[in-house]
């Protein structure tokens, strides 16, 4: 009982039991009459019950004190027949102070329908006393234990709505406290994403440019070194070689610029296999160099997510096989079946006995380990090099 209401009707209940009971003194004959006696001792367990009851103890203890009101102002009502109906004030009080203190339903009927008996037999027992009967009168001072039952079940939700409040609002505050650490947590996780995302794209403009201005880039070398050793043969082949070098470098530029700008793939509207087969004949009449695409499966159902992965790493391979290997033929196989597309590029080039993976064989393996994909090198020292690769339709869960 902490708010301030509670303590003045505290104050003001064990004051006004002390003068009410006071003033039942007077109705006695004096010390010899029993009933002063009654009141002298019930005066101090009503102090003495109303402080316990207003006190931070167990619900027991304070139904015992409850009960023991109950009693005395029974006894009241009893003792005092000639007083009529005043002993109802008392239970006015003790109404207040039980819907105040209790919630409990069954408790409170409990207490009604003692009241309501105990009202009973004391009216009956004034009428066999006086031998008068007021109906509003007991009506009216009945009222006022009815209303002090509504006030304290007012006082009492009052009371707990206010605590309902003070907790929701600490609720609140900590909610809002919880919030404004996510919020930061949430910037700082921002500020790494984007720090994150700004070196993906450093990588993946870096890995596009490797993979479509170095493609070309190869190509151009290979024509230039042809041009060298045509000029003093054959001029006109040697122009002719020029002129393809010089598309080349416009073909280059042109794919820097599309790569630093967007990092899009180029969408000409054309099925993906003839893409590949463009790609190969492309590179074949740049270097010279022989390739065969050989399909097996339902090439169709390969997903649309694995396309670009699939053309970077066989350019890779195929500009790998002429500038590394020196290869004069190329194959590149791609084998689709239900659940994964399994690609494998050979070459017989010059091959190597301790592999070293340069940039293009790492970045070719970091885009398939994007799908979740396996890949793996084989070269045998004069017997060429060969590219396996398995990429999953359904990507599976990779170790970041």
């Amino acid at each position: 009982m902490k708010s301030f209401s509670l303590f003045l009707f505290s104050l003001v209940r064990v004051l006004m039991l002390v003068i009410l009971s006071a003033y039942f003194l007077q109705m006695t004959s004096g010390i010899e009459d029993f009933r002063t006696t009654y009141i002298i001792v019930a005066i101090p367990i009503f102090i003495i019950s109303h402080f316990i009851q207003m006190a931070n103890v167990r619900e027991k203890t304070r139904i015992l004190c409850s009960s023991i009101d109950f009693i005395i102002i029974t006894g009241f009502g009893f003792l005092f027949a000639e007083s009529g109906y005043l002993y109802l004030i008392f239970f006015g009080i003790l109404s207040t102070t039980v819907f105040i203190l209790y919630d409990q339903k069954k408790l409170l009927s409990l207490f009604s329908g003692l009241f309501i008996a105990v009202w009973i037999m004391i009216s009956l027992r004034i009428y066999l006393q006086t031998g008068g009967f007021s109906l509003s009168s007991n009506i009216v001072n009945g009222m006022f234990v009815f209303y002090g039952a509504f006030v304290g079940s007012l006082i009492r939700n009052f009371h707990h709505a206010k605590e309902t409040i003070s907790l929701q609002y600490g609720q609140l505050n900590e909610s809002h406290e919880a919030l404004q650490a996510a919020h930061r947590q949430l910037g700082e996780y921002a500020e790494q994403v984007e720090q994150l995302t700004a070196i993906r794209e450093r990588n993946e403009i870096a890995r596009e440019i490797h993979d479509t201005v170095g493609h070309k880039m190869t190509a151009l070398v290979v024509q230039l070194q042809v041009a060298r050793e045509m000029a003093e043969r054959d001029a006109e082949r040697a122009k002719e070689v020029i002129a393809l070098c010089e598309q080349l470098t416009r073909d280059s530029l042109h794919e820097l610029r599309v790569s630093v700008r967007t990092l899009k793939e180029d969408d000409r509207g054309i099925s993906f296999h003839k893409v590949l087969q463009e790609l190969l004949d492309e590179f074949s009449t740049m270097t010279l160099m022989e390739t065969r695409l050989l399909v097996k499966g339902e090439f169709s159902s390969i997903p649309k997510s694995l396309e670009p992965t699939i053309k970077r790493v066989i350019q890779e391979g195929l500009t790998n096989a002429k500038k590394h290997g020196n290869a004069d033929v190329c194959l590149v196989e791609i084998f689709v079946t239900e659940k994964e597309v399994r690609l494998t590029i050979k070459d017989n080039g010059i091959g190597q006995k301790n592999i070293h993976p340069n940039f293009g064989l790492i970045n070719m393996k970091e885009r398939v380990a994007e799908h979740g994909g396996s890949f793996a090198i084989e070269s045998v020292e004069g017997e060429g090099f060969g590219i396996y690769i398995a990429l999953p339709f359904q990507q599976k869960e990779v170790g970041v």
